[in-house]
């Protein structure tokens, strides 16, 4: 399952969620609301039991950790139960750090953070080339940092303009030749 898969699905759970959120029997709604509320518990203490038992193996599953902690599918699963070894900041971080080999392929430079909260990261590319791969460079820093830290709504991504856009400054209203016609007498 990739992550467009995932987000299908969790898409479609959170419809089946408000479907029984909308059920109009009491009863009815307050079954099904309990029993998606008891699979979650359950789901959430076993993952919590495979976290514990993989930072109690020593280094060998610590980096196990790590590395599950990593796959954008089971990162998006620890999140969401406050399990994931790593902070926000952690994985935003590594997520740059991987990404920084591809910016030598945009002509070079380097990310900076320039701020991570709940809500929104903000990242700038600074001394990237705009040789009209702009948008592509942009679209896998967004994927890498959604899947890094997919908890986090909003990302900013500064310094990377696409070769399809001109600021408004850079347009100048064309000036035209002036042509002289000879006159014949």
């Amino acid at each position: 399952m990739n992550s467009g898969e995932f987000q299908e699905r969790t898409g479609r759970i959170e419809q089946l969620v408000q479907q029984a959120s909308d059920l109009r029997d009491e009863q009815s709604r307050a079954t099904a609301l309990n029993l998606l509320e008891s699979l979650m518990d359950l789901h959430s203490a076993v993952t919590a039991r495979i976290v514990e038992v993989l930072s109690d193996s020593g280094e060998a599953g610590r980096t196990l950790l790590n590395k599950i902690g990593a796959d954008p599918l089971i990162c998006g699963l620890l999140v969401l139960y406050g399990l994931h070894p790593q902070t926000l900041e952690q994985r935003v971080a590594a997520a740059i750090q991987t990404l920084q080999p591809k910016l030598g392929k945009h002509g070079g430079g380097h990310f900076e953070i320039t701020g991570i909260s709940e809500s929104q990261i903000r990242v700038k590319v600074q001394g990237a080339a705009a040789n009209g791969s702009a948008s592509a460079l942009k679209q896998k820093v967004e994927q890498a940092l959604r899947e890094a830290a997919p908890e986090v709504a909003d990302i900013v991504i500064e310094g990377l303009n696409s070769a399809d856009f001109v600021p408004l400054q850079m347009i100048h209203p064309a000036q035209q030749e002036k042509t002289y016609e000879e006159s014949t007498p």
